[in-house]
């Protein structure tokens, strides 16, 4: 735990203040998990309360808590149901336990391209708002897009096809559709916490998982691995959740800051999450670490979306619908691209 923690070190943006106190101030208390003062989740939180105060006049004041300072992501958005935390941005596979609607995103493959996952966020937006409210009692009102999952891993040879997963012991988060995915590609999925990793690959106990190039770097992986093999099979997403319980005792006009700063909090971040990203991967190089494509990802595809029918009913209520929307958004959206 302690290599893990140190890994994830930074300048520490609870220091982050972006509006004066004064009198009668509403208090909305953000949390998230990680504690790298440049990933995309501070990034992401801290333009949200900058304009939050903006646009509310100074009437809700934000403060930042990183690092799981107040809890794991499922205990921050246990808060956030209760009212105790405002804002919390968990990855969509973390807040499905609570809200099956967001296993839509963990899907694999259920999109191919950054600019298909972003148009599927803002046009089933509003139906997987509606839904998560009713599931979890809380709101989404924006986005953040981490990156795709890639593969880190030890090997002499590089991955590139789904065989070669046969001979790892592959990191994945406790999602029984992640799970699925790797078993369908016959690979051994091991569940480790997040914070256990780092541990886990020196030791042994896992060879490799998958994750964004920002975490790998970030959590100092390219001390215990030396490749990463690039796909999009998923991508990595963190909506920024709002308690519904909180939301309701604000006026029209603090609601509407709220929303407004979700959604520009959510363009400023797509904007900013590819410069950096070019970033990463060129620090990656420079620590060493051996990278390469899996050019064609047509047998990986088809073995993963294999699991669809399985999990329908993993998507709540109407999953079959939900899916069939998504499917209709993303054939909508080839035809006009």
């Amino acid at each position: 735990m302690a290599a893990s923690a140190g890994a994830q070190t930074g300048e520490n943006p609870v220091s982050w203040d972006g509006a004066p106190e004064s009198d009668g101030q509403i208090a909305m208390k953000m949390g998230y998990s990680n504690s790298i003062s440049w990933s995309t989740l501070g990034t992401t939180l801290r333009r949200f309360g900058q304009l939050v105060s903006i646009y509310s006049d100074n009437q809700i004041r934000p403060r930042i808590y990183p690092g799981g300072q107040l809890g794991s992501e499922r205990e921050m958005i246990q808060q956030a149901q209760q009212g105790a935390v405002q804002v919390t941005i968990p990855a969509a596979n973390n807040l499905a336990p609570l809200a099956p609607t967001m296993n839509i995103f963990v899907l694999p493959y259920i999109v191919d391209s950054t600019d298909k996952m972003n148009n599927l966020q803002d046009e089933l937006g509003p139906t997987v708002t509606d839904r998560v409210i009713d599931e979890a009692g809380v709101r989404i009102v924006g986005w953040e897009n981490s990156g795709w999952r890639e593969f880190f891993y030890n090997a002499d040879e590089p991955i590139s096809q789904p065989s070669d997963l046969s001979r790892f012991k592959m990191r994945v988060p406790q999602n029984p559709i992640m799970i699925a995915t790797y078993e369908a590609w016959g690979a051994n999925p091991t569940p480790v916490n997040w914070v256990q990793t780092y541990n886990a690959l020196e030791q042994g106990v896992v060879q490799g998982g998958d994750s964004p190039i920002r975490d790998i770097v970030g959590a100092k992986f390219t001390e215990v691995v030396n490749r990463v093999t690039t796909l999009h099979y998923n991508m990595l997403i963190h909506p920024i959740v709002v308690s519904e319980r909180w939301f309701q005792s604000l006026d029209d006009f603090q609601k509407k800051a709220v929303l407004r700063a979700g959604r520009e909090a959510t363009a400023y971040v797509r904007w900013w999450q590819p410069l950096r990203e070019e970033q990463w991967w060129q620090q990656a190089r420079d620590e060493g670490l051996m990278i390469n494509a899996i050019e064609d990802e047509s047998e990986w595809e088809q073995q993963a979306q294999k699991l669809w029918p399985e999990f329908v009913d993993s998507l709540g209520s109407d999953g079959q619908q939900l899916l069939d929307e998504a499917k209709r958004i993303n054939a909508q959206y080839d035809q006009s691209h």
